[in-house]
Protein backbone atom coordinates (compact mmCIF):
# COMPACT_ATOMS: atom_id res chain seq x y z
CA UNK A 1 0.00 0.00 0.00
CA UNK A 2 1.23 3.10 -0.43
CA UNK A 3 2.09 5.80 2.17
CA UNK A 4 0.45 8.65 1.11
CA UNK A 5 -2.98 6.57 0.28
CA UNK A 6 -2.29 5.62 4.47
CA UNK A 7 -2.22 8.61 5.77
CA UNK A 8 -5.50 9.86 3.86
CA UNK A 9 -6.68 6.90 5.54
CA UNK A 10 -5.25 7.42 8.80
CA UNK A 11 -6.15 10.92 9.04
CA UNK A 12 -9.71 11.50 7.87
CA UNK A 13 -10.72 7.49 8.24
CA UNK A 14 -12.32 4.93 5.05
CA UNK A 15 -12.95 6.37 1.86
CA UNK A 16 -16.56 6.55 2.29
CA UNK A 17 -16.22 9.04 5.22
CA UNK A 18 -14.35 11.68 3.48
CA UNK A 19 -17.19 13.89 2.33
CA UNK A 20 -18.09 17.54 3.61
CA UNK A 21 -21.65 16.19 4.44
CA UNK A 22 -19.80 13.65 6.58
CA UNK A 23 -18.39 15.97 8.39
CA UNK A 24 -21.41 18.09 8.90
CA UNK A 25 -23.02 15.43 10.01
CA UNK A 26 -20.31 14.77 12.81
CA UNK A 27 -20.55 18.48 14.03
CA UNK A 28 -24.61 17.99 14.03
CA UNK A 29 -24.56 14.38 15.82
CA UNK A 30 -21.83 16.21 18.44
CA UNK A 31 -24.25 18.84 18.98
CA UNK A 32 -27.12 16.43 19.82
CA UNK A 33 -25.53 14.20 21.68
CA UNK A 34 -23.69 16.85 23.95
CA UNK A 35 -26.92 18.26 25.04
CA UNK A 36 -28.67 14.63 25.73
CA UNK A 37 -25.68 14.04 27.76
CA UNK A 38 -25.81 17.44 30.03
CA UNK A 39 -29.71 16.38 30.15
CA UNK A 40 -28.92 12.71 31.52
CA UNK A 41 -26.65 13.87 33.52
CA UNK A 42 -28.87 16.26 35.24
CA UNK A 43 -31.90 13.62 35.61
CA UNK A 44 -28.64 11.40 37.12
CA UNK A 45 -28.92 13.95 39.88
CA UNK A 46 -26.42 15.81 41.75
CA UNK A 47 -24.85 13.00 44.11
CA UNK A 48 -24.63 10.65 41.09
CA UNK A 49 -21.63 11.63 39.68
CA UNK A 50 -19.44 12.50 42.16
CA UNK A 51 -17.38 15.43 43.19
CA UNK A 52 -17.75 17.65 39.65
CA UNK A 53 -20.55 19.23 38.44
CA UNK A 54 -22.82 17.94 35.44
CA UNK A 55 -21.55 20.12 32.98
CA UNK A 56 -17.58 19.03 33.36
CA UNK A 57 -19.18 15.49 33.76
CA UNK A 58 -20.21 15.72 30.21
CA UNK A 59 -16.94 17.37 28.86
CA UNK A 60 -14.91 14.57 30.30
CA UNK A 61 -17.30 12.10 28.83
CA UNK A 62 -17.93 13.46 25.24
CA UNK A 63 -13.80 15.07 25.08
CA UNK A 64 -12.78 10.71 26.56
CA UNK A 65 -14.92 9.24 23.93
CA UNK A 66 -14.07 11.24 21.02
CA UNK A 67 -10.32 11.26 21.77
CA UNK A 68 -10.77 7.33 21.87
CA UNK A 69 -12.00 6.22 18.75
CA UNK A 70 -10.12 7.50 16.43
CA UNK A 71 -6.98 5.63 18.73
CA UNK A 72 -8.69 2.78 18.45
CA UNK A 73 -10.90 2.01 15.41
CA UNK A 74 -9.50 2.15 11.63
CA UNK A 75 -12.41 3.67 10.22
CA UNK A 76 -12.76 6.61 12.00
CA UNK A 77 -10.20 8.93 11.27
CA UNK A 78 -7.66 11.66 13.08
CA UNK A 79 -9.52 14.60 11.25
CA UNK A 80 -12.94 13.26 12.69
CA UNK A 81 -11.71 12.90 16.42
CA UNK A 82 -10.19 16.47 16.05
CA UNK A 83 -13.76 17.62 14.92
CA UNK A 84 -15.60 16.28 17.40
CA UNK A 85 -13.22 17.46 20.37
CA UNK A 86 -13.29 20.77 18.58
CA UNK A 87 -16.93 20.75 18.81
CA UNK A 88 -17.61 19.92 22.45
CA UNK A 89 -14.80 22.52 23.55
CA UNK A 90 -16.85 25.37 21.93
CA UNK A 91 -20.14 23.83 22.98
CA UNK A 92 -18.60 23.65 26.63
CA UNK A 93 -17.16 27.50 26.46
CA UNK A 94 -21.17 28.52 24.61
CA UNK A 95 -22.42 26.78 27.49
CA UNK A 96 -20.41 28.41 30.05
CA UNK A 97 -21.40 31.65 28.11
CA UNK A 98 -24.86 31.40 28.98
CA UNK A 99 -24.20 29.77 32.24
CA UNK A 100 -22.33 33.45 33.15
CA UNK A 101 -25.33 35.68 31.42
CA UNK A 102 -28.15 33.78 33.08
CA UNK A 103 -29.06 32.25 36.05
CA UNK A 104 -31.73 29.99 35.07
CA UNK A 105 -29.21 28.42 32.21
CA UNK A 106 -27.10 28.25 35.48
CA UNK A 107 -29.94 25.87 37.71
CA UNK A 108 -30.86 24.12 34.55
CA UNK A 109 -27.64 22.89 34.15
CA UNK A 110 -25.44 22.99 37.12
CA UNK A 111 -28.52 22.80 39.52
CA UNK A 112 -29.21 24.53 42.43
CA UNK A 113 -28.38 23.42 46.46
CA UNK A 114 -31.30 21.00 48.01
CA UNK A 115 -31.96 21.92 51.84
CA UNK A 116 -32.35 18.33 53.16
CA UNK A 117 -32.23 19.20 56.85
CA UNK A 118 -33.89 21.77 59.17
CA UNK A 119 -33.71 22.61 62.59
CA UNK A 120 -32.73 19.07 63.48
CA UNK A 121 -35.30 17.35 61.31
CA UNK A 122 -34.70 15.54 58.03
CA UNK A 123 -36.70 16.86 55.05
CA UNK A 124 -37.63 13.53 53.71
CA UNK A 125 -40.16 14.84 51.40
CA UNK A 126 -36.93 16.35 49.80
CA UNK A 127 -35.16 13.04 49.43
CA UNK A 128 -38.00 11.37 47.62
CA UNK A 129 -36.92 13.00 44.07
CA UNK A 130 -34.20 10.53 43.57
CA UNK A 131 -30.78 12.66 44.60
CA UNK A 132 -29.95 11.77 47.62
CA UNK A 133 -31.19 8.67 50.40
CA UNK A 134 -31.80 8.80 53.73
CA UNK A 135 -28.80 6.54 54.43
CA UNK A 136 -26.57 8.57 51.52
CA UNK A 137 -27.53 12.19 53.90
CA UNK A 138 -26.78 10.10 57.11
CA UNK A 139 -23.45 8.97 56.05
CA UNK A 140 -22.24 12.80 54.63
CA UNK A 141 -23.63 14.18 58.37
CA UNK A 142 -21.00 11.93 59.35
CA UNK A 143 -18.79 12.67 57.25
CA UNK A 144 -18.90 15.94 58.58
CA UNK A 145 -18.62 15.08 62.15
CA UNK A 146 -22.39 15.16 62.68
CA UNK A 147 -23.50 12.81 65.60
CA UNK A 148 -26.74 13.70 65.63
CA UNK A 149 -29.49 15.84 63.58
CA UNK A 150 -30.40 17.87 66.29
CA UNK A 151 -26.97 19.61 66.25
CA UNK A 152 -28.12 21.22 62.66
CA UNK A 153 -29.77 24.00 61.61
CA UNK A 154 -30.28 23.34 58.46
CA UNK A 155 -28.17 21.05 55.46
CA UNK A 156 -28.39 21.67 52.01
CA UNK A 157 -27.03 18.64 49.57
CA UNK A 158 -24.98 21.06 46.86
CA UNK A 159 -25.16 20.38 43.04
CA UNK A 160 -21.35 18.93 43.53
CA UNK A 161 -23.13 15.75 45.57
CA UNK A 162 -21.08 17.69 48.94
CA UNK A 163 -23.14 18.51 52.03
CA UNK A 164 -23.23 22.19 53.34
CA UNK A 165 -23.75 22.08 57.34
CA UNK A 166 -24.59 24.75 59.31
CA UNK A 167 -24.72 23.80 63.06
CA UNK A 168 -26.49 25.39 65.96
CA UNK A 169 -24.15 26.88 68.75
CA UNK A 170 -23.22 24.15 71.17
CA UNK A 171 -25.62 25.28 73.60
CA UNK A 172 -28.88 25.25 71.47
CA UNK A 173 -27.98 21.78 69.93
CA UNK A 174 -30.33 18.86 71.38
CA UNK A 175 -30.84 15.49 70.82
CA UNK A 176 -33.33 14.62 67.71
CA UNK A 177 -31.87 11.74 65.41
CA UNK A 178 -28.69 9.47 65.83
CA UNK A 179 -27.07 9.60 62.79
CA UNK A 180 -24.47 6.21 63.55
CA UNK A 181 -25.76 3.63 61.93
CA UNK A 182 -27.87 1.55 64.37
CA UNK A 183 -25.44 -1.76 64.89
CA UNK A 184 -22.74 1.02 65.72
CA UNK A 185 -24.97 2.89 68.05
CA UNK A 186 -24.49 0.74 70.90
CA UNK A 187 -20.21 1.25 70.60
CA UNK A 188 -20.26 4.67 70.66
CA UNK A 189 -21.53 7.27 73.01
CA UNK A 190 -24.26 9.65 71.69
CA UNK A 191 -22.75 12.75 73.76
Amino acid sequence: MEWGTELIRVLFGEEDTQSTLFYLEIALRTVVMYGYTLFLTRMVGQGGIGQIGPFEFVLVIAVGSAAGDPMFYPEVGLAQGILVITMVIILHRATGALVQRWRSVEDMIEGRPLQVLEKGRVLKDRLGSGTLTERELFALLRLEGVRDTGEVECAFFEPNGRLSVFRYPKEEQKPVRPTIPDDAATRFSHR
